[in-house]
């Protein structure tokens, strides 16, 4: 016998004889935990260092144990709950990180009827629960990994279904309970870098929870709409266009290199790296958002007045509150865009609104100015305004600017301060916009023709304030070839004299402020997917619009 073959012999003789053979097989298996009997009195005991309570919290936070056990030790639970005060704070902690929802289905009817039972009898730990629960409704798998808008996992959406059944239990039973999950809502959104899929569930879960909760559904739009526009003001003005990314890098490289503040770098950069990101998220949401809006309007293609009602209602307390104060957002705003156009009534009720806002002296300038902004984008862009609500509102618009004008000139003098007049020059331009966007509709008519002669522009333009001075050059240029066409007012004269007054001068600081911003948020949507329910809604000339504002950003 060789060497060789006396030591194999020799090890497997040795494994034989101990036994290690059957011990190396049985580590290969999963060594499942029993779960003692006397759960209520391991209970009673906690506190004194128990070392049986010890020893629950052990197996259950890292021992296997199967279904069956679990199911039988929770139900015995459930007959403790009254036990569960202060003292068992970590026994209820590892309960709840328990991976019930991958379970059997006894385990997760006995885990549900748990929780409903801990809540109601203990109180203390509603808070703990919820935020337990509302942590599940993220995805824990690879946010980057492929998946079509709108479709998720069978097994993402059978989680929610157990969630969304204990959060209806809660509501039901314990109505104050409503408060304590709105904060968990708010506190466990996922945050910008999140990756998209887990922003698509975690909205998607909220939505699904106004089904049996309609009591939340102000506070809970308002809380998309709040992260929409966090995610909306992140993303870089030119990103989201193909055809300007190359642009946009230099641009940002360019204008960040600070010394003095690196910071300021450091954000900027992440704001590019993370871009694509956002820009995809922000339209996945985007997307997912106004199916819910047409899904809770429309049944069958027919309109339900009394859901568009509520809808407004709340979707317009949000616009309020988080879209218009917000400067220079991109896609948000379309979400009133979108509820504007499911009927005509809704566009002139928004309209009005705005309008009030704008001749509201008690409402802060920078407000008054959005407003106007909104008005003459809304008109301006949109196909389903009619021809009768833009008439209407450029007279709004001519008398409040005619208005304004005799106030100032029955004055003795006129403030020389611009930014006292940063209101009137906001109007002006929103209706220069207007003008320009809606000119054609009225030219080609004889009682348009007489309507807008009417309006009496040489009024406005020649007045001692001088807004072809103030407004956009792109916008006054174009308002001044269209008025000449036309015959309704010779703006070249007030231009030129605007522009030689303009003219640096050694010693002195001869360039204007910039007053207003070239501000109209419904000229264009970008996002790829989302796209698809906005642009056709779009008006034939807002190709033409766009390109000058994209001319007058450059």
């Amino acid at each position: 016998m060789s060497v060789v073959s006396s030591r194999v012999s020799s090890v497997s003789s040795i494994i034989k004889a101990t036994g290690l053979r059957a011990q190396l097989k049985q580590c290969n298996r999963i060594q499942y935990l029993k779960l003692p009997e006397d759960i209520k009195g391991i209970l009673c005991k906690a506190g004194s260092e128990s070392k049986e309570y010890e020893k629950l919290i052990y197996s259950l936070k890292e021992g296997a144990i199967k279904d069956s056990d679990l199911a039988k030790f929770l139900s015995k639970a459930r007959q403790c709950i009254s036990l569960l005060d202060t003292r068992h704070e970590l026994f209820v902690q590892i309960i709840l990180r328990i991976q019930w929802t991958s379970k059997s289905a006894e385990v997760i009817s006995v885990y549900k009827l748990f929780l409903q039972d801990l809540v109601c009898m203990q109180t203390l730990y509603i808070k703990t629960v919820i935020n337990s629960l509302i942590h599940l409704f993220k995805s824990v798998e690879d946010n980057n990994a492929e998946h079509k808008p709108g479709e998720f996992k069978d097994k993402d959406i059978e989680r929610l279904n157990h969630i969304h059944d204990i959060l209806h239990k809660i509501l039901e039973v314990i109505p104050m309970s409503s408060q304590v999950l709105l904060q968990s809502l708010a506190s466990q959104f996922p945050y910008i870098a999140h990756g998209t899929y887990t922003h698509e569930i975690y909205i998607y879960a909220l939505l699904q929870i106004l089904n049996y909760a309609p009591q939340l559904r102000s506070d809970i739009l308002s809380l998309i709409i709040n992260r929409l526009t966090l995610l909306d003001v992140n993303i870089p003005r030119k990103e989201a266009k193909d055809d300007e990314e190359d642009d946009e890098m230099n641009d940002c490289t360019d204008e960040t290199v600070d010394g003095d503040n690196p910071t300021t770098v450091n954000n900027d950069a992440d704001k590019i790296k993370t871009a694509p990101l956002i820009v995809h998220t922000m339209d996945t949401c985007m997307e997912l958002f106004l199916k819910y809006m047409h899904e809770f309007c429309f049944v069958d293609n027919a309109l339900q007045i009394e859901s568009l009602k509520i809808l407004y209602i709340d979707i317009l307390r949000a616009f309020e509150t988080i879209i218009l104060p917000t400067h220079a957002s991109q896609y948000v705003q379309f979400i009133m865009f979108y509820i504007c156009s499911f009927k005509a009534i809704v566009a002139e009720t928004f309209t009005d609104w705005l309008w009030r806002k704008v001749i509201d002296p008690n409402v802060a300038p920078v407000i008054r100015q959005s407003a106007v902004c909104y008005i003459a984008s809304l008109l301006a862009t949109a196909s389903f305004i009619s021809n009768g609500l833009v008439k209407q509102t450029m007279s709004q618009l001519i008398i409040w600017i005619r208005n304004y004008i005799n106030i100032q000139e029955y004055k003795q003098y006129i403030d020389d301060n611009m930014k006292s007049h940063v209101v009137f020059y906001s109007v002006c331009q929103a209706f220069f916009h207007l003008f320009i966007a809606r000119h054609k509709e009225f030219v080609n008519s004889k009682n348009g023709m007489l309507f807008l002669q009417e309006l009496d522009i040489p009024r406005i333009v020649t007045c001692r304030l001088n807004p072809l001075k103030i407004c956009i050059s792109e916008i006054v240029h174009s308002f001044a070839d269209i008025t000449s066409t036309y015959q309704l007012a010779y703006c070249y004269t007030i231009i030129e004299n605007n522009e030689r007054n303009q003219l640096p001068i050694f010693g002195m600081k001869t360039h204007l402020p910039v007053l207003i911003s070239n501000f109209f948020p419904f000229e264009s949507y970008t996002l790829q997917h989302s796209r698809q329910r906005i642009v056709s809604l779009f008006h034939s000339n807002v190709v033409e619009i766009d390109s000058r504002s994209i001319k007058s950003k450059e």
